[in-house]
């Protein structure tokens, strides 16, 4: 999670967002490390990029029958009647705002193919005038739906205290 952070805080503190990491230390999830840190980078990043200026991106873990990894942003919300297609290839909100901030149409997309690879899911819910939050769903261990290129039992490291990097 540290890596996912350090790699975004130049772009966070140029549009001075706060990013906090709220996994507590030692947390693990079931998943190839490389490719979490693939969707929560593209998950902060857009968290950040889609933020108003002073805003704040967390990121959460709960622990259930599955395990969940939460990205809270505290932008403006995405509009109801887009939540639908969110995840479609090359799909945006605002196409004069993303042009200007730049990306291919392709990170949600990634991640949730990265996140059906593991035998889960990623979903959006979103208030106007307050924020998103996305969740990453992936089982507790291998699944026969996991396609992950990993023959044996893999976790990759989320928690790493209340490390909370402003900027």
């Amino acid at each position: 999670m540290n890596d996912v952070i350090s790699s975004l805080i130049a772009k966070a503190s140029a549009r001075n967002v706060t990013i906090s990491n709220a996994v507590a230390a030692g947390v693990t999830v079931f998943a190839d490390e490389r490719r979490l840190e693939q969707m929560l980078t593209n998950l902060v990043d857009n968290a950040i990029k889609f933020n108003r200026e002073g805003g704040s991106v967390t990121i959460r873990y709960q622990n259930g029958d599955r395990d969940r990894i939460l990205v809270e942003d505290t932008g403006d919300g995405i509009p109801p009647q887009h939540l639908e297609r969110l995840f479609e290839r090359f799909y945006r909100v605002d196409r004069a705002r993303s042009r200007d901030l730049g990306g291919t149409g392709l990170g949600l997309v990634i991640v949730k193919h990265l996140a059906k690879a593991h035998a889960g899911e990623v979903t959006v819910e979103s208030k106007m005038g307050e924020g998103s939050v996305f969740t990453i769903d992936l089982p507790k261990r291998k699944s026969e739906d996991c396609s992950v290129a990993k023959s044996e039992p893999f976790a990759a490291a989320v928690g790493a205290g209340a490390d909370q990097s402003k900027p």
